[in-house]
């Protein structure tokens, strides 16, 4: 499934992708989502992200094109500027960093109703989905256009409760969600779901104990937005991510056990999918 260019290929034709997210308090969230991104093969990522992260953000790494908007949290200054950038792009990540701010949220809803590009929603803007009314956005009337991608206790938080201990039941919950909210979604866990709207649910078998390292799951969704914008659907590009992001994990657990960095998994990436799909 993986994408393969076209070696005839000019930039930004193999994939473009606009990270919106940061905060006062977590700068470093969409700079892991954009290593994610160029990682696992995207030609170009756009971080828009507060003013606080600006400069930290710019001189991070040369490769990122970074713009910025007045205020610390996405705020109502944010939507022009995210609107304009989204022309250029073929996916959106939204909430890598994000504040629990509910002004956030409110510019986050309206960011999916004025683009057309498919979405991928972490962290806090997931919640978004819940804004919008159902059904939720499909694309071409083949899979949705929203994929999101919660831990384990972001999942608790929209389902409104405890996820059930029987892994059937679990499993059961996440596809009735997919399919009322007509979502695609990635459910982080050490055997992370995949479930999307009439497609069979998956079961990630690789991975291990050290992606529990703060922004791992930044650099997940960082991949599932590259893959989305090099022309995977949304329900392949996640399974293609969490299997070829758990190997990457299970290969610095042979060089390091389990004292490795999100920063380590997304710098290792290349490699393995390099090594994985040839």
């Amino acid at each position: 499934m993986f994408p393969r260019r076209r070696l005839d290929s000019h930039k930004g034709q193999n994939g473009r992708v606009l990270v919106i997210g940061g905060s006062v308090d977590y700068f470093g969230a969409p700079l892991l989502a954009a290593l994610g991104v160029l990682g696992s093969g995207a030609d170009l990522v756009y971080l828009l992200v507060p003013e606080c992260n600006f400069e930290i953000s710019r001189s991070f790494y040369p490769d990122f094109i970074v713009r910025k908007y007045i205020g610390n949290y996405i705020n109502s200054r944010t939507l022009d500027v995210a609107l304009e950038m989204a022309k250029k792009v073929d996916s959106i990540l939204v909430g890598p960093g994000v504040s629990e701010d509910p002004e956030s949220l409110r510019v986050i809803t309206r960011i999916i109703q004025k683009t057309t590009c498919p979405i991928i929603l972490d962290a806090e803007a997931i919640p978004a989905i819940g804004q919008l009314g159902l059904p939720a956005l499909t694309e071409n009337n083949t899979q949705p256009r929203i994929t999101i991608t919660p831990n384990m206790a972001e999942m608790d938080e929209i389902t409104e409760g405890v996820l059930p201990d029987d892994p059937d039941e679990e499993i059961r919950l996440v596809e009735d969600f997919a399919k009322k909210w007509d979502v695609t979604i990635l459910l982080k866990k050490p055997a992370s779901i995949i479930a999307s709207p009439n497609l069979p649910t998956r079961i990630n078998p690789t991975g291990n104990a050290g992606m529990t390292v703060g922004g791992s799951g930044d650099v997940l969704a960082g991949i599932v937005a590259s893959l989305i914008a090099q022309g995977m659907k949304p329900y392949e590009a996640c399974i293609s991510a969490s299997f070829l992001f758990g190997l990457t994990g299970e290969v610095l657990y042979a060089q390091k056990g389990f004292n490795y960095l999100a920063t380590d998994l997304a710098l290792e990436l290349p490699y393995l999918i390099h090594k994985a799909v040839n």
